[in-house]
């Protein structure tokens, strides 16, 4: 049996080794090409937005976060002038901050405490206090009478009159008023009472 001629041809020619094609290179956005303008030109920024402001750190800053808008910005195209461009957008950030804080200038200037415009709520050592001073006073209310302790609730916590409770203790509201006076000085005795 012959090869077939076919065959032969196969043999003797090599095929090239199949690559794959290349990738197209994506252009880079135009906000892509903003960040690199103003990284590549950081340092005449960072002099002229330092002169305009009057602080190194400010417009170091600013020029920081101008970086961080513009990769976020959704431009058409690269303006004509990017120089001008990334630098408006530094000053407009740097002009925001200076905005920002006058207005917390302004709020201490007019007399307003800042301290003033805190959590109004208990930190940690008000709340440990707190419950502190509760178990203390449940401590003395154990230690107080039945009848005192029940004339006590009724007046103080339960808000009912003295004639409510004379009436419920079968007393006087001469004898109600003996009572919680009695039960308070025991309370102050232990230091409960305030």
């Amino acid at each position: 049996m012959r090869p077939s001629v076919w065959r032969l041809i196969d043999d003797r020619v090599a095929l090239p080794a199949l690559r794959p094609a290349p990738r197209p290179v994506a252009a880079p956005t135009p906000g892509v090409q903003l960040q690199q303008h103003l990284v590549a030109q950081y340092a005449p920024l960072q002099r002229r937005l330092e002169r305009q402001l009057g602080c190194a750190d400010l417009a170091s800053e600013c020029l920081h976060e101008a970086w961080l808008r513009l990769g976020e910005c959704t431009l058409q195209e690269v303006p004509a002038n990017p120089d001008a461009y990334v630098y408006r957008v530094a000053s407009n950030l740097a002009m925001d901050r200076i905005r920002a804080r006058k207005r917390w200038q302004g709020v201490s200037a007019e007399g307003a405490d800042l301290e003033a415009m805190a959590d109004p709520r208990p930190g940690p050592a008000q709340i440990a206090q707190a419950r502190s001073d509760v178990a203390a006073v449940d401590r003395a209310m154990a230690r107080l009478p039945q009848r005192h302790r029940s004339v006590l609730l009724a007046l103080r916590w339960h808000e009912m009159s003295r004639q409510e409770v004379a009436r419920r203790q079968g007393t006087t509201a001469r004898r109600v008023d003996t009572t919680l006076r009695q039960a308070l000085a025991e309370l102050r005795r232990d230091g409960a009472a305030t």
